[in-house]
């Protein structure tokens, strides 16, 4: 093999090798890039998935409110359903839902409940009947409408109350940070606070 032969062989293999250098740097960027766009993405597109519109996006922070509505009307029944012999199963119920800050207080709330229900001899069921759902944007609040209805021996008396919950979403799972519940059929929306200001 004769000298330029040579150095035109060194000369295509040091191309290449530059060549395959710049290639795998140039992927690795990539892979790099790819991998932290893939970490730092809160929207996940479905498509095709059955019931669901074609455009139907679900993300980390935001859920549906048909489903929080589901979720808020299962935390409303636990709460009225609350007596003596259950009060351990609510309490892990509401732990699957509220922050930490309120699962404390309301389970306090549940177990000084239920002592006095313990305490007079109260043997009654509760149970909460729907009426309706609200969600109030201006506020950010849900109110849960209905009636608790008490059973005692031959009777059941119903009263109207409205829950109010403020929640938020947490990598897709609901996060009740405060519990309201007052007598009434009237939730303290934003236009009730705005008729309370005049």
């Amino acid at each position: 093999m004769d000298i330029q032969q040579r150095s035109i062989s060194i000369a295509g293999l040091q191309k290449t090798v530059n060549f395959v250098i710049t290639s795998n740097v140039g992927l690795v960027a990539i892979a790099l890039i790819l991998t932290a766009v893939l970490f730092s993405q809160s929207k996940i597109v479905i498509l095709q998935t059955p019931g669901m519109p074609a455009s139907s996006e679900i993300q980390k922070t935001t859920m549906d409110i048909g489903a929080q509505r589901a979720i808020l009307v299962a935390v409303t029944s636990n709460l009225t359903q609350v007596n003596p012999a259950n009060v351990e199963y609510q309490k892990n119920f509401l732990q699957a839902f509220l922050a930490p800050a309120m699962y404390t207080k309301l389970s306090a709330e549940v177990e000084t409940k239920a002592r006095l229900l313990a305490d007079q001899r109260e043997l009654g069921s509760y149970y909460f009947v729907l009426r309706s759902h609200e969600y109030d944007p201006k506020i950010n609040k849900h109110f849960v409408l209905g009636d608790v209805h008490t059973v005692n021996a031959a009777k059941d008396t119903a009263e109207p109350y409205v829950f109010e919950y403020a929640l938020h979403i947490d990598n897709y799972r609901p996060v009740i940070d405060d519990v309201t519940s007052y007598r009434g059929d009237s939730a303290h929306n934003s236009a009730w606070l705005e008729a309370q200001k005049r």
